[in-house]
């Protein structure tokens, strides 16, 4: 017996075909009968009927393989206890169950090895236990569960590689899928940011075209007044005058109210609040109405629309004029563009 190890659980750890759900009670159990030495008796409530009811009901549940093996070392410390009082065919019983159940028990073929010292030197002992050994047709059927479980670990390993390359594979193509979108956007916004550059190169081309245009223009009758009011006051009462009938008679293409309690308070802040106005007059290259309630704001906040025209473009020139307003919030409209000043084409 001694050499001889029947690898009766191995087909229980290879198989990999997939199981039907366990019964939880069931290993509760088990695990109950052995806590309380119930290893194969009574009949009818013992964990061996039990492992065997398991292993017949979903015989690849790997979970029943622990629990065999601790059946399996109730059973050799049994019979470490049967030796250590001379009851040698006691303890040969013992481990004859396990060699038939749990032949991979640890501590097995130790006490197996012990026992068999002490039957070399009891010939009617040795006897007497191979009698109550296992059969031959029991040994070749274990021979057959053994050969049928290699064959079937090198079936599952096949599979397990064939999955496991197929896992590479997908990973494999994933990772180059990746790397293309990766890549597409990357050219994508590549071709976004050129023809934004392109597009911010014309629109500035066509600022300083404009910029260009409007400085061969004939200088604003509003900025030669100065120079009259050196040299002829009557002049400057002329100019005065031709400013006070100047009129924007084209319609409105945009409309924008102004803060009052900023324009009043003189708030220099107002200049962040007018950017959107002054986006859109350098986009369309407006003219601009002021509506105020008197001069003073009207020249105060021209000169922040200066300011923040600037901050835009150096170059644009803002042409502007006044309209007084009547217990009305101030606002400031945009008009068509105009090559020659309001005073100019009041004067002809």
């Amino acid at each position: 017996m001694k050499g001889f190890i029947p690898q009766v659980l191995l087909l229980c750890v290879i198989l990999t075909a997939p199981a039907q759900a366990a019964n939880e009670d069931l290993l509760g159990e088990i695990k109950a009968d052995i806590a309380a030495k119930r290893l194969s008796s009574p009949a009818g409530n013992n964990a061996l009927e039990k492992i065997d009811r398991f292993r017949a009901e979903d015989p690849f549940d790997y979970r029943i393989v622990p629990l065999t093996y601790q059946w399996g070392e109730a059973y050799v410390a049994l019979a470490e206890s049967a030796i250590a009082a001379k009851n040698y065919t006691k303890a040969q019983g013992y481990l004859d169950k396990v060699w038939l159940v749990a032949a991979l028990t640890p501590g097995l073929e130790e006490t197996q090895a012990k026992l068999d010292k002490v039957y070399q030197g009891k010939p009617q002992v040795a006897e007497k236990a191979a009698k109550s050994g296992p059969s031959q047709a029991e040994l070749e059927r274990q021979r057959q569960l053994a050969a049928a479980a290699a064959k079937e670990k090198a079936r599952a390993e096949a599979e397990r590689k064939r999955k496991a390359e197929e896992e590479r594979r997908q990973a494999a193509l994933a990772k180059k899928q990746a790397e293309e979108a990766r890549q597409r956007r990357q050219q994508e916004e590549r071709q976004r940011r050129a023809e934004a550059v392109a597009a911010e190169k014309a629109a500035q081309q066509q600022r300083l075209a404009a910029a260009n245009q409007a400085k061969k223009a004939p200088a604003p009758v509003a900025n030669k007044a100065a120079d009259i009011s050196k040299a002829a006051p009557q002049a400057v009462a002329e100019i005065t005058e031709l400013w006070e009938e100047a009129k924007e008679e084209s319609a409105p293409i945009a409309s924008y109210p102004v803060k009052e309690d900023m324009l009043s308070n003189r708030n220099r802040d107002i200049v962040d609040t007018l950017q959107p106005v002054c986006e859109a007059i350098l986009n369309n290259d407006a003219s601009v109405v002021i509506h105020t309630g008197n001069k003073a704001d009207y020249r105060w906040l021209t000169v922040r629309l200066t300011l923040c025209m600037r901050r835009l473009d150096s170059t644009f020139r803002l042409r502007h004029s006044f309209e007084p307003l009547a217990d009305a919030d101030p606002f400031v409209t945009l008009h068509p563009p105009r090559e020659t000043s309001l005073v100019r084409q009041v004067s002809d």
